[in-house]
């Protein structure tokens, strides 16, 4: 990999922060509009995006019509480009809550008593739809949740992108072993985190996900289990014409074992992606499998079946 430059971080960079000027003096909905269009000129024409959206989708739905499928690749753009406008004016974003409404008391007074209460909680989400709509709805009544985040190789990105994350809500936790040490001492302490459960984890387990084997990891129910915490998954789904966001609090989780809650968040993650499947960006490469073992275990299961 090429040596990263100041000067080479500052003109990648560019980009988003002409976006974001842009974008700034604009009302809501023409920031979304505009941000929708700026992703589909991104991921209908950077062939490598486009790719993997479209072999993920024929990976999930092998008879699914051709022309279906293109339909939501340009949804997958819609919905990134309102996503990420929001994200890049958080703190506007948070005035406007009013455009928000809640499902599923249930789950989300769970997280509410476990706060009131001084206990952890973990909300569970993935990369679908506004997200940050949900740690949005957090902070208007009253919770502070953290996070965890992915370092970016630009600096300038990485830099924008935390302080835009800390809007809503912190501390925010680097992936990886500090992180996790971080991630620890804050729910024994009595934190709040909001995660995501949508990512290949190389040392995971191989569970099923949108009815294909994917390398799975446990780490948020291991997390549930060790500090009592309710596991509620949510969701955040944005009204076709744009002008709205319901966010959905599904029950806690029973607390069993890890497998098996993480196999739960799969299925509960997949539910939202088959019913909505232009909110989900289909850009990670999920179902890709790199260990020997997760092979031989593959092979097990197939041979079993």
């Amino acid at each position: 990999m090429a040596k990263r430059t100041l000067i080479g971080d500052y003109l990648e960079n560019l980009p988003q922060r002409m976006l974001k000027h842009v974008t700034g003096p604009m009302p809501y909905l023409m920031r979304g509009r505009v941000g929708a269009w700026c992703a589909r000129r991104v991921l209908l024409n950077v062939s490598h995006l486009r790719d993997r959206v479209m072999t993920n989708l024929d990976h999930v739905y092998p008879d699914m019509d051709q022309a279906r499928k293109h339909d939501i690749l340009i949804g997958v753009a819609n919905n990134l480009g309102w996503t990420v406008a929001e994200i890049l004016h958080a703190k506007d974003f948070l005035n406007e809550t009013d455009r928000i409404t809640v499902s599923g008391e249930a789950g989300f007074q769970a997280l509410k008593d476990a706060q009131q209460a001084g206990k952890p909680a973990i909300g569970v989400s993935g990369h679908f739809g506004p997200w940050e709509a949900i740690r949005s709805i957090f902070k208007k009544h009253g919770l502070n949740s953290g996070g965890i985040y992915r370092p970016m190789h630009n600096r300038f990105t990485n830099r924008d992108m935390l302080e835009k994350y800390e809007v809503f809500g912190t501390p925010m936790f680097t992936k990886g072993r500090s992180g996790t040490r971080g991630v620890v001492k804050h729910l024994r302490g009595g934190g709040m985190l909001s995660l995501v459960h949508d990512q290949k984890s190389n040392d995971g387990l191989l569970l099923d996900f949108m009815g294909k084997p994917a390398s799975t990891a446990t780490v948020i129910a291991e997390l549930a289990l060790k500090f009592d915490a309710p596991l509620v998954p949510a969701y955040a789904i944005r009204s076709d014409d744009k002008k709205s966001i319901t966010v959905v609090f599904e029950d806690p989780l029973p607390h069993t074992d890890a497998a098996t809650m993480a196999q739960q968040l799969n299925d509960s993650l997949s539910a939202r992606v088959h019913a909505h499947p232009d909110h989900w960006y289909w850009l990670h490469q999920r179902w890709s499998i790199n260990s020997r073992a997760h092979r031989r275990e593959l092979a097990a299961r197939n041979d079993a079946g």
